[in-house]
Parts: C-alpha cells; sequence; structure tokens
C-alpha cells in the first residue's frame, strides 16, 4: 500500500492501516518527515542573510543556524505534531465515536498522515532553492553574557560624565535598539526600501549595560551608554528584539513561501485528521469537523515552528 494512496482514497486507505500490521511502514514515513523538516530548514537558513544595524555592536555575530539547533527545532515540530494530532484525535474519537480501534493502530495511522508534510516539504526546498536570498536587518538585540574587547566606555550619572577604557569589559545583558526621537523602538515587519532608509536616519541607538564589570573600574550595576567604542563582541546568547525585511523585494518571495508552506501542512493534516477518525471510530459528520477545526487550531497555536 503506497503513502500516496492516502491523498486519493483516505478512507480506504484508513480503513487498510485498520487491519494492523503497518508500524513498521508507518515509522519509516514518520523518519522520512523528520528528515525532509531538518533539509528545509537546511534550505531556508542558507537563503537568509542578516544584517546587522546597530552601530559599533554590529561586530556581534549573528549565528542563529547552528546545525545543531536546526535539527534540534525540527526534529521538535514534527514530534510536537505528532503528539497534538494524535491528542486531539484519539480523545474525540473515543468520547464521540461509535467505535474504537488500538491505540498503535491509531498513532500508525497519524504517522501516515506525515506523508503530507513531507511533500509540502519537498514542493518548499525546490522552490526556495531557487528563490534569491532574503535579507533580514537587525534593529534591536539583547546580549546575554557579553564580553566587547578594547571598549571605551561613556555614560553620565548625576550630571557627571565618566569615561572608562579597558581591554575587556563584560556585561550579563546589553540591551541595544534603534529609537525613535521619542523614545520608541522600531516594530519588527516589512518596510520598503525608502522606509527602511527613513528608520535609519531618524533613529539613534540606545544600549543599556546591566551588570557591567571592567576591572580593576567599579562601575554601577546599570549604565545607559551615551558613547561606545569596541574592537570586538563576543556574547553567549543573542536575542533578536527588533527585525525589518525590505518588502516588494525579490527576497519577500521566501517569506509567503514559509507562510503558505506553513499553513498548507497545517490545514491538510487536520482534514485528512478529521478522515482518519471517521473512518478508524466512525464518528458523525459533525464530529468530523469538530476534529478537523481543534485540531489545525492545536497545530497552528501549540506547535513550535523555526519559520
Amino acid at each position: 500500500m503506497f503513502p500516496l494512496t492516502l491523498m486519493l482514497h483516505p478512507a480506504r486507505f484508513f480503513n487498510q492501516v485498520g487491519l494492523g500490521g503497518y508500524t513498521r511502514k508507518g515509522l519509516a514515513v514518520f523518519t522520512a518527515t523528520a528528515l525532509t523538516q531538518v533539509l528545509a530548514s537546511i534550505v531556508y537558513s542558507s537563503k537568509v542573510v542578516y544584517e546587522v544595524a546597530l552601530g559599533p555592536y554590529s561586530l556581534a555575530r549573528i549565528d542563529l543556524f547552528r546545525p545543531d539547533y536546526l535539527v534540534m527545532s525540527s526534529l521538535t515540530t514534527v514530534f510536537v505534531a505528532l503528539v497534538v494530532l494524535v491528542g486531539v484525535g484519539r480523545i474525540l474519537g473515543r468520547f464521540l465515536g461509535g467505535t474504537t480501534v488500538p491505540m498503535r493502530v491509531f498513532i500508525t495511522a497519524t504517522m501516515y498522515l506525515f506523508t503530507i508534510m513531507a511533500l509540502v516539504n519537498i514542493v518548499y526546498m525546490g522552490l526556495a532553492y531557487t528563490s534569491p536570498s532574503e535579507t533580514y536587518y537587525v534593529m534591536g538585540a539583547e546580549f546575554r553574557d557579553v564580553v566587547f574587547h578594547d571598549a571605551r566606555l561613556r555614560w553620565s550619572n548625576e550630571s557627571v560624565v565618566n569615561e572608562v577604557e579597558a581591554g575587556v569589559l563584560y556585561a550579563r545583558e546589553a540591551s541595544v535598539e534603534r529609537v525613535y526621537f521619542n523614545g520608541s523602538s522600531v516594530k519588527s515587519g516589512g518596510y520598503t526600501a525608502r522606509e527602511l532608509d527613513n528608520i535609519l536616519k531618524s533613529t539613534s541607538l540606545r544600549a543599556v549595560l546591566k551588570q557591567p564589570q571592567a576591572p580593576p573600574h567599579e562601575l554601577p550595576p546599570t549604565i545607559v551608554v551615551e558613547d561606545f567604542v569596541s574592537s570586538g563582541v563576543e556574547a553567549k546568547n543573542i536575542i533578536l528584539t527588533s527585525v525589518v525585511a525590505v518588502s516588494n523585494e525579490p527576497g519577500s518571495f521566501l517569506v509567503q513561501l514559509g507562510f503558505v508552506r506553513s499553513f498548507l501542512w497545517r490545514a491538510l493534516m487536520s482534514v485528512y485528521l478529521g478522515v482518519m477518525v471517521q473512518t478508524l471510530h466512525k464518528t458523525k459528520t459533525k464530529t468530523t469537523i469538530l476534529v478537523i477545526v481543534l485540531a489545525f487550531l492545536a497545530v497552528t497555536y501549540l506547535v513550535p515552528t523555526l519559520f
């Protein structure tokens, strides 16, 4: 029984799975889907470029797509999706259905649903690989456990200007962002090239260091930076708080493609889950619709995705 039968004749497919004996094949489908999810993440990461627009703090390396992160986030997506789909379908099927099936059979049938995610991922990879790269501009970031090399720092404290030079300056946290004259931050989103240029011209940097240390200098627990120079920045953790993209550029296709991909696998898997529950548990049409709606909401809000 080829998995593509699922797409064309789902009721017949699930009736066959309900007879048992397809656990290994279902596990193979699930494993293959996890692999396509990892590969899709790798393709996406190869097409995304981050440019840091934070003045002297732009020396920090934005390394969001480490191989271990890509693998773990992809595996998390497929495993959590499996748990959510099994949970929603099984609970509603058992309580509202006319019959029941062994849990092993139900999980096997659910693993076959990941054929849909695999197909969507394959199409996505083909389109994404041939699309132009996309550039994101970082307008705000939080650096955790950050070290600045050859740093010169100036700040004011009770109208007194303080300045420190140090070969190494450490801070527990450094919050850096571009702000407008009224103090508001740049909101993440899409902007035209002209709007982005205006943002860069009409904003300035605001940086706050928490628990800074620069031996042998004594520093206050919090510093609102007025001027800062550094030859290098190393941070253990970087959280992006404001990221903008240029709209109406060739690279914006990748964002739209990601939205379509994310919606498609969630919607299709929810619909086929409804058919699966109806076939295995003999539910009524109203219950099937309820399964579809609740499954879609659950995978949309509970399943984490990288993009």
